[in-house]
């Protein structure tokens, strides 16, 4: 015969709440569980929208910045643009300039010796008096001076009449205030001038009215 079965003790009371309250924890400590895994999901979801719209807001802050910096570029490109084409232009202007400026000055180096000329031959004629008497001249002074000349020379030093075109006082720093002012006057032929000088050179010694005179080129 085989061995009789164990009786089984009936649970008490206490046992039986006790084992109820074991139950009751387990099951509130996988609530508690699912709960925070819920929260912890949802949390975890708010971030990565959070870190979308930031990325949104930075992508959106950037492409801004660059669009308002590409404008200032382009401006910049065009301002660059305007001024390497003036300055092109400038640089042919100039060259232009250096061109005519170089033709001028052949002109005016052209123009300076016909004027050194023209200037040399208006006064080949022209001779210089020194001593003469303050407005012994009167209101005629070409005709004074060639009275004078013939007074100082002789009425026949020339052999034909001396003729002078003009005649006047010039105004020249003199250290003596008192002393007459030179006389510049044009002999009308160039041969009396020349003959004028060469005889003032042989007399030396010129006299009018008891006052010395010298006669020079000017």
């Amino acid at each position: 015969m085989g061995k009789p079965s164990k009786k089984q003790i009936p649970a008490t009371e206490g046992q039986l709440e006790e084992e109820n309250c074991q139950k009751n924890d387990n099951q509130d400590t996988k609530s508690a569980d699912g709960a925070s895994y819920q929260e912890l999901q949802l949390t975890r979801a708010d971030m990565e929208e959070m870190l979308q719209k930031l990325e949104q807001r930075i992508v959106s802050t950037l492409s801004a910045q660059l669009s308002a910096d590409r404008a200032v570029l382009d401006r910049h490109d065009q301002t660059i643009q305007q001024i390497e084409t003036s300055m092109n232009d400038m640089q042919s202007r100039l060259l232009e300039l250096e061109s005519t400026c170089t033709l001028l000055k052949k002109d005016n180096e052209a123009l300076k010796r016909k004027t050194d000329d023209l200037e040399n031959r208006s006064r080949r004629n022209n001779i210089r008096v020194i001593g003469l008497p303050e407005k012994a001249e009167g209101p005629h002074p070409s005709a004074f001076l060639a009275d004078c000349m013939k007074e100082i020379f002789g009425p026949n030093a020339f052999a034909s009449p001396l003729k002078v075109d003009r005649a006047h006082r010039i105004n020249v720093q003199r250290r003596n205030q008192d002393a007459p002012r030179p006389f510049i006057a044009r002999i009308h032929h160039y041969q009396h001038k020349e003959l004028l000088l060469n005889l003032a050179r042989e007399k030396r010694k010129l006299m009018y009215r008891g006052a010395e005179s010298t006669f020079s080129r000017f």
